[in-house]
């Protein structure tokens, strides 16, 4: 009974693929662990969803284990069923993971527009050079330009467009049994992750600075580890099912998946608790955000599973691309052009795009700049002859008085997704400052009373 609970017979029914019994209890109870572990913060994020631009990102990258735990559970007990229905939906969330951990860490910094603007004051004012590639002949990478911005943003999500074609092709390979297209599969892949994590790692690097004030190294970690540990061991254990340490055949390769999962499962206790400690709930409860209202379990809910932001996101990048990533729309502040980086890659493809600038009189005495005014050729101009692209489709929509037929006054509804708690209004600033004044009034009285004491005494 246990060797069918922790495997599988193969095709010939003579022989059972399992896990060791005792390997098999270890990894089931380690499951339920880093499930329960995982869902415990979760659960904290919904119901202190006072931040839902954040949060629906913290959660996702929190969903990671939960799925992590269950899949590879699954392919100790019924592989098959998991190499066929259960690996896809792992592989493309993890590969979804990354593209979410690169908008938390946009996020955080205040967006892609600040992040490109500040950017281009912040590095005028050091006078710093781009960032140099790792392979030389790429060149430098700047964020302060929206192409090199665009560039990076591709490289990291490249691998999410990748990954469900590499899914689905690994598929029909193997029900067509073409071996030799699944290795030219796999370096595809062992490229595109790769790709994914090197453009990750430069947007790190290039604002390393900017990132410390919000401490990203054990988030940063939550997703490196996982997709290392998940890709190395999976490399390890191909190796050594290619040396004969699990045997021949069919038999060798299940018995190599199964061990390869089993390992996963008890590893995913320690990444629950790196969640947990990496993704704390205490900067959206309502002792941090006191005047900040929450949403509703359900509405936080279908706000984490819906895809809005990601439509959009990706519509953007992928099909948008450059005529959005542009300097028009990603405009700096003249100064941090004008002196230092007037040379520089950056000003020179400003200037290209239709930037012009000019400085009155140069620098001030003091060294500061002087009154710097800047335009756009052309901007916002149209073609001779040319319309409005959405004119034609403009439709008038009749003016609603439903809302003023009968009461001015608006009923409470209970279904509304915002919900404010009072009990947050005792760490508001008023709240504070009154216990600051009066803590030091009582100082003040204390001190006071032991002088006119002193005073009597003497």
């Amino acid at each position: 009974m246990l060797g069918g609970l922790f495997g599988v017979s193969v095709e010939d029914g003579t022989q059972d693929v399992a896990l060791p019994v005792a390997w098999g209890w270890l990894a089931s109870a380690a499951s339920v662990v880093a499930i329960g572990v995982s869902m415990v913060a979760i659960l904290a994020q919904l119901l202190n969803y006072r931040r839902p631009s954040e949060q629906r990102l913290v959660v996702r990258i929190q969903l990671l284990v939960p799925l992590f735990s269950i899949t590879c559970w699954c392919a100790t007990t019924r592989p098959q069923i998991a190499q066929m229905y259960l690996d896809p939906v792992r592989e493309f969330y993890e590969a979804f993971v990354i593209y979410t951990f690169f908008s938390l860490l946009t996020l955080v910094l205040g967006g892609e527009r600040a992040i490109i603007t500040e950017l281009a004051v912040s590095n005028s004012s050091r006078d710093e050079p781009p960032t140099q590639h790792a392979l030389p002949w790429l060149g430098t990478v700047d964020l302060a330009d929206p192409g090199d911005f665009l560039a990076v943003k591709r490289g990291v999500l490249q691998y999410v467009w990748f990954k469900p074609f590499y899914c689905l092709m690994l598929l029909l390979c193997e029900v067509l049994q073409l071996n030799d297209a699944q290795f030219w599969l796999l370096i595809l892949y062992n490229l595109s992750v790769t790709w994914s994590l090197y453009n990750l790692a430069v947007f790190w690097r290039c604002l390393y600075r900017e990132l410390q004030p919000y401490h990203p190294w054990p988030k940063f970690l939550c997703v490196k580890l996982i997709i290392f540990a998940s890709y190395w061991q999976g490399i390890l254990v191909r190796s050594l099912h290619f040396l004969g340490v699990f045997g021949e055949g069919a038999i060798a390769y299940r018995r190599s998946y199964i061990y390869e999962n089993g390992i996963l499962c008890v590893e995913m206790v320690g990444f629950a608790f790196l969640h947990l400690y990496a993704f704390p709930v205490d900067p959206y409860t309502s002792r941090s955000l006191p005047l900040g209202a929450r949403m509703q379990f359900l509405y936080a809910v279908r706000d984490v599973l819906g895809g809005g932001d990601l439509k959009w996101d990706f519509k953007q990048t992928l099909l948008v691309g450059q005529t959005y990533y542009n300097y028009r729309n990603f405009d700096a502040p003249p100064e941090s052009l004008i002196n230092s980086r007037r040379h520089s890659h950056t000003t020179m493809k400003r200037l290209n795009q239709g930037y012009r600038f000019t400085s009155g009189g140069g620098e001030t005495p003091s060294g500061s700049a002087g009154t710097h005014t800047s335009h756009w050729v052309g901007y916002g101009s149209i073609k001779p002859g040319s319309q409005g692209s959405n004119a034609s489709q403009i439709q008038e929509e009749p003016w609603d008085m439903s809302m003023c037929e009968d009461s001015a006054y608006i009923p409470t509804d209970p279904h509304y997704p915002v919900v404010w708690e009072s009990a947050g209004h005792r760490y508001s600033p008023s709240i504070n400052r009154l216990k600051q004044s009066i803590a030091g009034r009582d100082g003040a009285e204390a001190v006071g009373s032991a002088a006119n004491q002193s005073v009597s005494q003497v």
